[in-house]
């Protein structure tokens, strides 16, 4: 169902979970501001800010862009985990937009320069295909032109999107070219405008199948829903700098709009009244959230969906102790590094930064493992990842300094080379971000060693270690701490033991999709929901919800299967984790004859694991 506040049509697929729920186009800019006799230097971008205040009302976004390969830390910060999803920024060669704006006594504007930077190439065809099941994209004005915002428009229809559709426009063109605007207008869902372009584009009738919105500054916003308009009046607040309330109320609605809230225009007013306390979209981007929200805190956890089935781990459990007896990996050798490279260490970490998503999804929900050729041998893409890392370094021992991760976004890309020139990973564009907050983090707190010798020096090595990652993008987000704890173990486990285990604390369950699925098919875990059942055993996509719910009840039955059978996580977890690529895999039909654990094993063989994107794992 479409959301409240929409049009109904023809457009529409519905939600979809690996693309966000509203993809916005447009650029971030630096913008120069003269109000009240001082001159500010700030962040500003129609669709950026767009963006930007649609996550901070709760629904995914994505923004397409064409950006320089490294973006200023204050826009950066926009795309950390559990901002804004970074898939859509194409690194060019180029410069941001740019904007020199003189505000008089009214907070009337003037646009004294204009440049436009990348913005005028902006193409539907920068939207990843996976994004074209979107709920509902938002075009921009893209370098303040209509004909760039049609153009857009067409190719995105050309492409077979279907979806919602909405717009903006800016003062010049609204200006110079009515036309071309009211044609944009009448063919979306929803258009944005303020007061002074509402006069130019609808000076008497209006459209009959387009909810236009109308901003009219302090006084707040009338919306016309087809038939009628309604008058919504906002409070007054102290305005440090007005750019981009209109923006902001736009991605205030639409975020409102798509997350069922019922009252998008005032989501929208308050968005714009807190853009305009600040200098330019800095007052939104300091509401994002801080960290990926991947899971519910574990303290507070209700499994909702999923539960631990005591009596099957109680079985599993009397099975472990001579299937689980296979000996700790190490860590070393093909694909890893050896004993005693020097490099071991950042290769080890930065591999493990990278431990995540390696799957094609479909409109539909899971499509295919990754596989790809990388220096003539098919690997699967964990081992993708470690072989890369590990070439990279042996022939550039410098590549993985901090200074290269923040400075060089297409690293990532460049490491991770297949032998057919691509990079096979999926979802390059979040691996992109990782790698340069990342570095940008790592260096000043002294790289991962300095973190390792701080650890090694406490009472409590892990604990300290863990900590400290809590800090580092890539390793913070996840409150399960899969890559945190999996890292930590790969450290401790190396011949050359980088990390000191003595102490109290002890690795926690390392939850990945190879865990769900064993513990699912085990038994061991039992999916309490019909429908999210139903979705599993057909591979499609579920909410964040019932995710969390089977990874959350994952975890709890590693922690029994330790309980019960004396084994430490390492022994468990690596133990499932191991049947899971080699008896238990993704692609064909289960091995029991070849399992150990067949004679416990509840043969739920149906069952997968939650088909979610997600950097944890």
């Amino acid at each position: 169902m479409k959301p409240a506040g929409a049009v109904p049509g023809t457009r529409w697929y519905g939600p979809r979970m690996d693309a966000p729920k509203l993809v916005v186009a447009g650029t971030p800019s630096i913008d120069q501001i003269e109000i009240r006799g001082e001159s500010l230097s700030t962040v500003g971008g129609s669709g950026f800010i767009t963006a930007v205040a649609a996550r901070r009302s709760g629904a995914s976004v994505g923004l397409i862009a064409r950006v320089p390969r490294r973006l200023p830390e204050v826009i950066a910060a926009a795309f950390t985990p559990g901002g804004v999803d970074p898939g859509g920024l194409v690194p060019v060669d180029g410069s941001l937009p740019g904007f020199h704006i003189a505000y008089d006594n009214t907070e009337a504007a003037t646009y004294l320069e204009i440049k436009s930077g990348e913005e005028a190439a902006v193409s539907a065809a920068d939207l990843p295909r996976r994004w074209l099941t979107t709920e509902w994209i938002h075009i921009g004005p893209l370098a303040a032109s209509s004909e760039n915002q049609l153009r857009f428009l067409e190719q995105l229809l050309e492409r077979g999107y279907r979806g919602g559709l909405s717009a903006g426009t800016f003062g010049r063109a609204a200006a110079n070219e009515p036309s071309l605007v009211r044609d944009l207008f009448e063919r979306v869902d929803v258009a944005f405008l303020n007061r002074n372009e509402a006069q130019l584009i609808f000076p008497s009738d209006m459209p009959s199948r387009t909810v236009v919105c109308v901003t009219e500054g302090r006084t707040g916003a009338r919306r016309w829903d087809r038939s009628t308009w309604t008058h919504h009046p906002t409070e007054a607040v102290t305005a440090a700098e007005p750019t981009g309330a209109g923006d902001a109320f736009v991605g205030g609605y639409l975020g409102a709009l798509l997350v069922g809230d019922p009252n998008p225009v005032e989501r929208g007013l308050e968005s714009a009244s807190i853009i305009v306390q600040g200098p330019g979209a800095a007052p939104l981007i300091d509401l994002l959230p801080k960290r990926a929200i991947v899971q519910p805190d574990a303290g507070d956890a209700e499994h909702g969906f999923a539960r631990v089935e005591a009596k099957r781990a109680e079985d599993v459990a009397s099975k472990l102790g001579n299937a689980a007896q296979t000996g700790a990996l190490t860590f070393t050798g093909s694909p890893f590094p050896e004993a005693d490279d020097p490099r071991a260490i950042d290769v080890l970490t930065v591999g493990t930064l990278h431990q995540y998503g390696f799957w094609k999804g479909t409109d539909r929900g899971y499509g295919s493992p990754m596989w790809a050729t990388i220096d003539g041998v098919r690997r699967k893409g964990s081992d993708f990842i470690w072989h890369a890392f590990t070439r990279a370094a042996s022939i550039d021992s410098a590549i993985l300094d901090p200074d290269r991760l923040v400075n060089d976004p297409l690293l990532f890309d460049t490491i991770c080379t297949a032998d057919d020139g691509t990079c096979p990973i999926p979802d390059a564009g979040s691996h992109r971000v990782l790698q340069q907050r990342y570095g940008a983090v790592i260096g000043p707190l002294g790289g991962i060693r300095t973190l390792l010798d701080r650890a090694n020096a406490s009472d409590d090595p892990l604990a300290t270690f863990l900590a400290l990652l809590k800090t580092v993008p890539g390793f913070g987000e996840d409150s399960l701490a899969k890559k945190a704890n999996l890292l930590a173990l790969i450290l401790a486990n190396r011949p050359e033991h980088f990390l000191d285990l003595r102490g109290p604390t002890e690795i926690a369950p390392i939850v990945d999709y190879h865990i769900m699925r064993t513990t699912l098919r085990l038994g061991c875990v039992a999916v309490t929901d019909a429908d999210v059942r139903r979705r599993i055993e057909a591979r499609e996509w579920v909410d964040a919800g019932a995710e969390a719910g089977i990874r959350l009840a994952a975890r709890d039955a590693i922690r029994t299967l330790c309980d019960l059978s004396g084994l430490d996580v390492a022994a468990v977890d690596g133990f499932l984790f191991k049947l899971g690529r080699t008896v238990c895999v993704e692609t064909e039909p289960p091995r029991c004859g070849d399992c150990p654990l067949a004679a416990v094993c509840a043969r739920e063989t149906d069952l997968f694991q939650p088909i979610f994107r997600t950097t944890a794992y």
